[in-house]
């Protein structure tokens, strides 16, 4: 999927500041950021840099200090304009997967035709259709975590704030749920925020790699993956890029 650079953001934070208690510097001061509609975004940096914290400001699980975080497009009562995907797929182990992915529509107005489409519609895009009626401890790692994309999904949001969702599974599986992503991403047509700490991974997916560094952090480096797509892993190309954003770290 081609990103548009003249899309219309669908998020904007501006000027977010933000610190943990009795820290003596914030994590984040006077920090801005912009994603495209159906931009691919990856944040990458150090342990403790402040990705996470940055994801679930964006994310609006936590209140900024000072600063604001504005989603652009309309609300409405049958849908959340962002949803996020986290480190452990955050299943409910009483809920059969099918359950787990209709929690998220839980107080929406849907009606139980469009939801019971949204889920089934869901369950096909992550692949795990087979899987509706098992329960977590029935599933692999990747089941679980591809269970946790596809609730996020059902609330059809604009934008996919992704927590380092597969630093939990060996590398085969990772680079399974990579493809899985990039295939669910341009399908849907969603903007995504990713956080990562593995520099290959980020720009393998991305369109655009942002470096946080320092404390408060900033943006070291914001670099456009201008490679085509699909990428091949181990390419030259893909290395070179790699290798700039580690040299920014």
């Amino acid at each position: 999927m081609a990103t548009q650079l003249n899309a219309a953001p669908v998020i904007e934070a501006r000027g977010i500041t933000i610190g943990y208690p009795d820290a003596p510097r914030p994590v984040l001061e006077g920090f801005d950021l912009s994603v495209r509609a159906g931009e691919f975004v990856a944040i990458v940096g150090g342990s403790g840099v402040g990705k996470s914290t940055l994801l679930r400001v964006v994310g609006g699980l936590v209140a900024p200090e000072r600063g604001s975080v504005a989603v652009t497009t309309p609300e409405a009562k049958d849908r959340r304009r962002r949803s996020i995907v986290f480190q452990d797929g955050r299943l409910m182990p009483w809920r059969t997967l099918r359950a787990n992915v209709a929690y998220g529509l839980e107080g929406l107005k849907v009606a139980a035709a469009e939801r019971d489409r949204r889920i089934d519609e869901v369950l096909r895009l992550t692949g795990l259709e087979a899987m509706a009626d098992r329960y977590p401890h029935q599933l692999s790692g990747g089941q679980v975590q591809r269970g946790g994309i596809a609730r996020a999904l059902a609330v059809n949001p604009d934008i996919l704030l992704m927590d380092e969702p597969f630093s939990a599974v060996d590398a085969l599986t990772r680079e399974s749920l990579q493809d899985e992503v990039l295939r669910i991403w341009g399908e849907s047509g969603k903007a995504v925020l990713f956080v990562t700490h593995d520099i290959a991974e980020a720009a393998f997916l991305a369109d655009r790699v942002i470096v946080l560094s320092g404390r408060p952090a900033g943006i070291a480096l914001d670099r456009q993956i201008d490679l085509p797509r699909p990428r091949a892993r181990g390419s030259a190309e893909l290395a070179a890029h790699a290798a700039e954003i580690g040299a920014a770290l």
